[in-house]
């Protein structure tokens, strides 16, 4: 019997009714079901086909917003750089939300798609002279969680972000910002006067076989002098990298090395920085801009400062605790990359699904705080059969050699010192007792080991010679009974007499009259100054008088906490005291100048903290007092006279100034910007006494001097700490 339409259309109700029951559960399961939703691609056997049929047909999840909004780039000029395909630079006209100008823009050369955009020196964007743009997608938020993790390690790296880019009147969708590493990226980070360089692991790469300097030709031969001696020494069972290498850096490069690229990890080139301060190399951490591939499997690499640091059994010790370190806080990373998630997902899923971009980020972070950073065969996995240069006779380039290598705990070294300047051994420290001492040829200390130098010592240094510490020091005088070190010849002055820590080295110096020296470069490190500190933990120097000098300045100190006490510092062929990235106090001292040649800063402070009460600044030909680079400055209770300018803060400084006298100065108060990577500076004028000078202040338009009326507690706190 034939049935009717009606029936056969009864009959589907119940089947359709299953189907959308059907369908609404599985919208559920994969919507709402965390587990399935948030699952990371890989997991539960989930791939990305699944994903993408899941995401079109299923995903009515909300889709979220970024709580971060991208800056929209726009690039207009004769031409479009889209159809340029050569090397060369191309004029652009620049335009972001807060800022316009002309630019610069070439393609980069490591990624397609991608370009390097240069500013005025003058009319830098955010500070920054380069950036790079580089096409973006989802996979793109990995490099937010390495630098996140760089940062975590210590590790200097440019910043991340994301942006629209508008070119050729088309939308070319979001791209990876990124500040490009050059010299004004290198001083905002501390390293002023660092040379920048790269260098590959490939043996059969003749680029790679030495550091290549992009502007510094000094460095390279000095460099490659150093890397010569510790080679050298490796025939002999030592290592003696970490000489050369900044040893935290060193690891936590070593770290990102294995946290990006795994077993890939020494197939791409490094960056490093020369920091001429302390005569180290300094890795840098820059994201890798397209794929290794550990193509050669496991193949031998060439020995650089980096890969050589492998060699130290205790190198391996501290990167399996610093990695341990880390998965301590492997919580908090995950809430970091999660926020970087909620900034950024949803604008590089660009009206995609969010789910498959959380997958997708999922993934990214599995593999990072996972697979790789919860391995606990890291550092064999690393291990790679060093390759050294073609022989000792690849460093001789004709750069001279150096005098001292500082091998470690070699008592040898300590007891010919010993020998040659007749002072003593006092078990790991060097003791020179009341007594003269003629330093015909530079003097450098073993690294490590401490110098006692006691009252009534006399150090006669010849002209252009050096004495150079690398290790505490202890100076014992009084102001009666003073320790001096002079030149040889009156009209000869000598290179340096120095300090270069490790950052937890300390120096205790009392009753120093040091004068006649100039500057120097000894053993790979630049000193510019006469008598100089370089990374110290704390230097305290009490009723000293250094005077005379005939280089760039009389004392520099750069690095850790200062406590300057009744000292004298007078008669500088330039600057007298420079501090740079330092925190602390100075204290009834006194700067003068009586040179006419003399063109100097009574006190100069660069990216510290520093609180002067109680001193004088008499007859500076430039400035009293000069703070910048974004420092701190408190002065209370101090004279300035007769100076060209009695205090200038500039390049994003503020100066607290409170209960001083400014008598017969040219300019009492200047505030400028003057390196423009930085911004204006501000002067905080409270209550003090002003009479016979020319000229109140001189500003900028970025700066400016405040009034004020009372001195607060908060801003005494400033202070207060160090």
């Amino acid at each position: 019997m034939r049935r009717s339409n009606s029936t056969r259309r009864i009959g589907l109700v119940p089947w359709l009714i299953a189907m959308v029951i059907t369908a609404a559960l599985l919208v559920v399961l994969f919507s709402w079901l965390e587990p399935v939703r948030s699952a990371s691609v890989g997991r539960f056997g989930i791939g990305t086909m699944e994903l993408d049929l899941y995401s079109k047909w299923f995903d009515i999840a909300d889709t979220g917003s970024a709580t971060a909004i991208p800056d929209t780039f726009k690039l207009t000029g004769n031409t479009c750089i889209t159809n340029e395909t050569g090397p060369g630079w191309d004029a652009q006209f620049f335009v972001a939300s807060d800022y316009s100008d002309s630019v610069k823009v070439r393609r980069l050369r490591s990624t397609d798609g991608g370009w390097v955009v240069k500013f005025e020196r003058e009319r830098p964007f955010h500070a920054q002279r380069h950036i790079v743009l580089m096409p973006a997608d989802v996979a793109s938020i990995r490099a937010k969680y390495l630098e996140i993790l760089a940062h975590e390690l210590g590790l200097v790296t440019p910043e991340i972000s994301f942006v629209r880019v508008i070119a050729c009147g088309r939308d070319l969708g979001i791209h990876l910002k990124e500040e490009r590493i050059d010299a004004d990226f290198l001083e905002k980070q501390g390293l002023a006067g660092a040379s920048l360089f790269e260098q590959g692991h490939d043996p059969a790469r003749p680029d790679h076989l030495f550091p290549a300097f992009e502007d510094d030709t000094l460095a390279g031969p000095v460099l490659r002098n150093s890397l010569r001696m510790a080679y050298a020494d490796l025939a002999e069972g030592a290592a003696p990298l970490s000489y050369i290498v900044d040893r935290k850096a060193g690891i936590g490069r070593l770290l990102m090395l294995w946290l990006e690229h795994g077993p890939a990890a020494f197939e791409g080139e490094q960056v490093f920085a020369y920091d001429w301060s302390k005569g180290r190399v300094v890795p840098l951490y820059r994201h890798t801009r397209s794929t290794l591939v550990d193509g050669a499997n496991g193949a031998p690499v060439m020995m650089d400062p980096l890969s050589g640091m492998m060699l130290e059994s205790d190198v391996r010790d501290d990167f399996n605790k610093r990695r341990e370190q880390l998965l301590e806080e492997r919580w908090r990373l995950k809430e970091r990359f999660e926020a970087m998630d909620h900034a950024w997902l949803p604008i590089l899923a660009n009206g995609g699904s969010l789910s498959r971009a959380r997958s997708i980020a999922r993934g990214i972070q599995d593999s990072l705080l996972n697979d790789r950073l919860d391995d606990p065969h890291a550092w064999n996995a690393l291990q790679r059969k060093l390759v050294r240069y073609a022989g000792a006779e690849a460093f001789d380039d004709g750069a001279g050699e150096v005098r001292y290598w500082p091998t470690r705990d070699d008592p040898r070294i300590l007891d010919r010192i010993a020998a040659r300047t007749k002072a003593r051994v006092e078990g790991d420290t060097l003791v020179f007792p009341r007594g003269r001492y003629s330093i015909e040829e530079d003097l450098t200390i073993p690294y490590g080991h401490p110098v006692v130098i006691e009252q009534g010592a006399r150090f006669e240094i010849a002209a252009g010679k050096s004495v150079v510490i690398q290790g505490p020091l202890d100076v014992r005088g009084t102001t009666r009974n003073p320790v001096f070190v002079r030149p040889k010849d009156d009209n000869a002055p000598f290179g340096t007499f120095a300090v270069v820590g490790d950052g937890t080295t300390r120096c205790s110096i009392t009753g120093l009259q040091l004068s006649g020296g100039s500057e120097a470069r000894v053993n790979g490190v630049y000193f510019s100054g006469q008598f100089a500190i370089h990374n110290g933990a704390r230097t305290v120097l009490k009723d000293c008088i250094i005077a005379e000098s005939y280089g760039e300045d009389l004392l520099n100190i750069k690095g850790g906490s200062v406590l300057l006490e009744r000292c004298v510092f007078e008669d500088g062929f330039a600057d007298l005291v420079d501090l740079d990235r330092c925190t602390g106090r100075l204290n009834g001292c006194v700067f003068r100048s009586g040179r006419r040649d003399s063109n100097g800063d009574g006190l100069d402070v660069s990216g510290s903290r520093i609180l002067v009460t109680n001193c004088a600044f008499i007859r500076m030909m430039d400035k009293g007092i000069s703070v910048g680079e974004a420092s701190q400055l408190l002065v209370r209770g101090s004279r300035f006279e007769g100076n060209r300018l009695a205090l200038a803060a500039k390049d994003l400084s503020i100066a607290y100034v409170e209960g001083n006298i400014f008598t017969g100065n040219r300019i009492i108060f200047g505030a400028y910007r003057k390196k423009p990577i930085y911004g204006g500076a501000r002067v905080m004028r409270y209550a003090n006494e002003y009479s016979g000078n020319e000229k109140e202040q001189e500003l900028d338009s970025l700066s400016a001097v405040v009034p004020k009326e009372v001195l607060g507690a908060d801003v005494i706190g400033i202070f207060a700490k160090d």
